[in-house]
């Protein structure tokens, strides 16, 4: 072979070497790519990078929300599930959200409190801590799950007389919606002597509203009777 045919074939086979190198390594990276992917075309380490985030935002969180002051009422029985709301502004509640915690004598000891994300729950935890009237403890689904929630379709008469009847009660709050009975009765102690409580259901929050508007401070057998809307 002629020197200037043993050039040539030098030349033909380190070019076709480079552009063999050139699309194994143009190649590669396709490969690679379509190795960490998912059928749907989506990149493995991106996916994995969304997944804890979205899981975190989508995930409720439960508390627990009551006074910092010790003893007595530990909400104020006239508090309302819009007053925390409004006091908890940066949280994201919705009436939903809430329920409110009652004792036997329906007094609001705490409020359970379903938050949209952990960043809302930390955003009423700082809230929170900055004003120190109220605390905020973590709960767990199932405490919220069997909180039953009255959602103001309920009012609690207090100081019905003890031989008062069903029918007595109908006809003191005669004129409103009401359920019809049996109503839930009970004792609380009382000064000078204990008082007999009535709780009854109404078919939507306005009646519940209309009936203590129409009827608070009436009279059943001659005993004034105050009511409180149960939330």
């Amino acid at each position: 072979m002629s020197r200037l045919a043993a050039a040539a074939l030098r030349r033909a086979v380190t070019a076709s070497g480079v552009r063999s190198h050139s699309i194994s390594a143009a190649a590669y990276p396709a490969s690679a790519r379509l190795f960490s992917t998912d059928a749907s075309g989506v990149e493995a380490g991106s996916q994995d990078d969304s997944f804890p985030k979205a899981s975190s935002e989508g995930l409720a969180y439960y508390g627990k929300f009551y006074s910092a002051i010790s003893g007595g009422s530990r909400l104020g029985k006239n508090m309302l599930k819009t007053d925390i709301i409004h006091y908890l502004d940066k949280c994201e509640l919705s009436l939903d959200d809430v329920k409110i915690d009652y004792n036997r004598g329906y007094y609001p000891m705490a409020a359970l409190l379903k938050f949209p994300s952990i960043q809302a729950f930390n955003a009423a935890l700082r809230q929170i801590s900055q004003g120190r009237l109220y605390r905020l403890e973590r709960i767990n689904r199932d405490e919220w799950d069997h909180k039953q929630s009255y959602d103001g379709k309920a009012v609690l008469l207090q100081g019905v007389p003890r031989n008062a009847q069903p029918d007595d009660i109908e006809r003191f709050l005669c004129g409103t919606n009401f359920e019809p009975p049996p109503f839930e009765n009970f004792i609380r102690p009382g000064d000078p002597e204990p008082i007999r409580m009535v709780l009854v259901k109404f078919r939507s929050k306005t009646d519940a509203t209309n009936a203590f508007i129409a009827k608070n401070k009436g009279f059943c057998l001659n005993n004034a009777v105050t009511m409180r809307v149960i939330h």
